[in-house]
């Protein structure tokens, strides 16, 4: 008992060095080797005594306190929330925000207006403060101090143990030697000691300006679409899953708003995969508004289909009506002339009359399919993908 007691009063006392330092150095690029250094200690031993005394790893313990800090300023000061989120180790605005919001629960520019506070959790109680650092008391985890099951190399010269390591492998392996340098799946080791930062790298500050640019161009679509004069529509006559006559109107049920899906029909694959992404949407898409699958199928062709595929929605064949011809989805050009996939949206006047709102095409990469946009976050993208109606292996 003695000897683990002078064990966690040692580490303690190191460690309390190290979240010393930390605080009076938190706007400055901090590395584990730096820090491992003022402990005293090599940085593997240094990562386990860390995590062992602050309950946290040394990369979360120095996130959270950079996060206070933002939060306070935000609370505390005018200073910009670029200049704040910079200061904090992040590369452009909404990387700081988004970090920000995950940890606080409100994007800066809402939390700055409230009363909420700018302490996160943590096991420790070391946080920040501008009225500087409050030494630790004890260790929040002193069973993982136990070091019987190292080495007595690593007890007894912690601080050189890991050099010496790498050396001795550079040795025998031929490998050019790296002081702690880790090294990518390639064997090349990446750029001297990893800075203990959320700084973007460039092509990611580019990925986010582009994101916001795309987001930008959301925005002004949604808004020309407000500005498209509305086309008044006639009370068209389909066909609904039985066979009878359902016009138009109909369909609007309760609701003043009606979202209706062009879709190919069953002859179509990527129709199909379009459909089956909507069976989850259905019940968010009904509170708002009414929601309705149209095809050139024939009713008893749409039933048994969608049956087979468990869809729970509405649908109504055009079959036998211009309706599809007539709101723009038809193409007479091409190899395959015939229907074309879309999105209608229509609102009933108070008079009865129907009016459409917004039309819009569906294809790969827009955004009422997820399957697209995920598949090219992929190394290959797509490459040469192409949805099947069942991906059941076949005896």
């Amino acid at each position: 008992m003695e000897v683990q007691a002078r064990r966690e009063a040692e580490s303690v006392t190191a460690v309390s060095n190290v979240l010393s330092y930390v605080q009076a150095h938190l706007d400055e690029p901090l590395t584990a080797c730096r820090l491992a250094q003022v402990a005293c200690c090599s940085e593997h031993h240094f990562h386990r005594v860390f995590r062992a005394v602050v309950g946290e790893s040394l990369m979360d313990h120095v996130r959270r306190l950079r996060l206070e800090k933002a939060a306070f300023r935000l609370r505390s000061s005018r200073d910009p929330i670029a200049h704040i989120g910079i200061d904090a180790g992040y590369g452009s605005q909404e990387a700081f925000t988004r970090v920000f919001q995950a940890y606080f629960g409100l994007p800066p520019r809402i939390f700055r207006c409230t009363h909420a506070g700018y302490l996160l959790p943590t096991q420790s109680g070391i946080h920040f403060s501008p009225r500087g650092f409050s030494p630790l008391q004890r260790a929040v985890e002193p069973d993982l101090l136990d070091d019987s099951g190292l080495c007595p190399l690593h007890r007894d010269c912690p601080t050189d143990l890991d050099e010496q390591i790498e050396r001795f492998l550079s040795i025998v392996s031929d490998f050019p030697y790296f002081t702690r340098r880790p090294f990518l799946g390639s064997g090349f080791p990446i750029p001297f000691e990893e800075i203990m930062n959320d700084t973007l790298t460039d092509i990611d500050k580019e990925i986010d300006d582009l994101q916001k640019e795309v987001e930008a161009a959301k925005q002004r679509l949604v808004e020309s679409r407000k500005r498209r004069p509305r086309e008044l529509v006639q009370d068209y006559v389909l066909k609904d899953a039985e066979n009878n006559d359902v016009r138009l109107s109909e369909l609007f049920g309760d609701k003043e708003d009606l979202i209706l899906i062009h879709n190919m029909g069953t002859g179509c694959i990527y129709c199909t995969m379009w459909a089956d992404g909507f069976t989850g949407l259905v019940p968010h898409l009904s509170n708002r508004a009414s929601f309705v699958l149209c095809s050139p199928d024939k009713p008893e062709v749409q039933k048994r289909f969608a049956g087979k595929r468990n869809w729970n929605f509405k649908m109504v064949s055009a079959a036998d009506s211009m309706f599809t011809q007539d709101m723009g989805f038809w193409t007479e050009e091409g190899p395959n002339p015939g229907p074309w996939p879309g999105i209608s949206t229509f609102k009933k006047q108070p008079d009865g009359s129907i009016t459409r709102i917004a039309k819009t095409f569906l294809g790969p990469n827009d955004d009422f399919c997820a399957v697209w946009p995920m598949l090219d976050m992929l190394e290959t993208g797509p490459n040469g993908w192409e949805p099947k109606y069942s991906y059941e292996e076949k005896p």
